[in-house]
């Protein structure tokens, strides 16, 4: 069946992946706007990882405050903004980059007829400035963890965005860069799925796991998924 419709991950495909390093002193940098010990902040922040993509805080103040709440500290409002401050700093440049050549090969996409869609795990900081980024006018129909209630590989969230697209999960081609299974499920529920090259923070080490050795199909950068699907 040809494809109608191509389904992306988000970091590490269309955006850069954190590099984890980097990551854990943004996280010590909320802790101290925010009052707290910045190491023990950093642990309980990461201990709620998965309440985090999967909307148990609506907002990453909610989650600061559940933090400090943990660890016995109560910070004043202006101290989770400030808090909250940081980690807009760091994270929101990362979905205002694109990777190179991901605009041109969404419009591309588009201009062919081929409906677009998102699939990504993320906090609710993504569907907040969503609207702004670069993408906004590029994917039909984007699919949030921190929205949906679950994460990856949940095979109803794919399930979600081809129905989103008005397609069948045959019909669709998921790319991403291999982050745990999200590839085989998508395989599984009948999706060509691609993998990309994983896109990183220069000289990182990402907070990924791609222990999973793929043995599907493989692009190096995303304008070679127009050859493949012409």
């Amino acid at each position: 069946m040809s494809i109608g419709a191509v389904v992306f991950d988000l970091f590490g495909t269309l955006i850069a992946n954190y590099d984890r390093l980097h990551y854990y002193e943004v996280i010590e940098r909320m802790g101290e706007a925010a009052g707290a010990d910045p190491i023990e902040f950093r642990k309980r922040w990461y201990e709620c990882y998965v309440e985090r993509l999967t909307g148990v805080f609506a907002t990453e103040s909610e989650n600061i405050q559940w933090v400090c709440d943990q660890l016995g500290v109560a910070p004043e409002p202006a101290s989770i903004e400030r808090s909250n401050q940081v980690y807009r700093e760091f994270a929101l440049p990362f979905l205002m980059t694109p990777r190179t050549s991901s605009v041109e090969m969404l419009t591309a996409l588009k201009s062919r007829g081929i409906k677009t869609g998102l699939l990504s795990d993320c906090g609710p900081w993504v569907p907040a400035n969503w609207a702004d980024s670069p993408f906004a006018d590029l994917i039909d129909f984007p699919v949030y963890s921190s929205m949906s209630g679950m994460k990856k590989p949940n095979a109803t969230l794919y399930q979600n965005a081809a129905r989103g697209l008005g397609v069948n999960p045959s019909e669709c081609m998921y790319v991403a860069d291999g982050n745990g299974e999200e590839l085989v499920v998508a395989r599984q529920l009948g999706m060509r799925a691609v993998k990309i090259e994983p896109w990183n923070e220069p000289g990182s080490a990402p907070d990924a796991d791609y222990s999973n050795q793929w043995d599907g199909e493989s692009v190096d950068a995303l304008s070679e998924l127009i050859e493949m699907i012409d």
